[in-house]
């Protein structure tokens, strides 16, 4: 019986060993503790993006002053009788 738990202490001892100093170890685990934080920060930014457009959205769908600005500053639209005057971009 003595013999039983000597061999069972040494394979335990053995396990965490390797288990602490190979590739598939504890470096391993540290990469996809990373891997999964890096992804959570993501999700949360698109969350957050998500609810920004969310919110265009529905102003676009109650607001015609939403709807004006974008059609002239992204579509370079005009009333008629407007006179819009296109300035070149900035030189770098």
């Amino acid at each position: 019986m003595r013999a039983v738990f000597l061999l069972s202490g040494v394979l335990t001892v053995v396990f965490f060993i390797t288990f602490a100093f190979t590739d598939k170890g504890i470096a391993q685990l540290q990469q996809s503790r990373r891997r999964v934080f890096d992804m959570q920060r993501d999700i949360d930014h698109l969350r957050s993006e998500n609810q920004r457009l969310s919110a265009e959205i529905v102003s676009v769908k109650r607001s015609t002053f939403a709807i004006e600005k974008i059609a002239r500053e992204d579509l370079s639209m005009s009333r008629n009788g407007e006179v819009v005057y296109m300035l070149p971009p900035p030189k770098k």
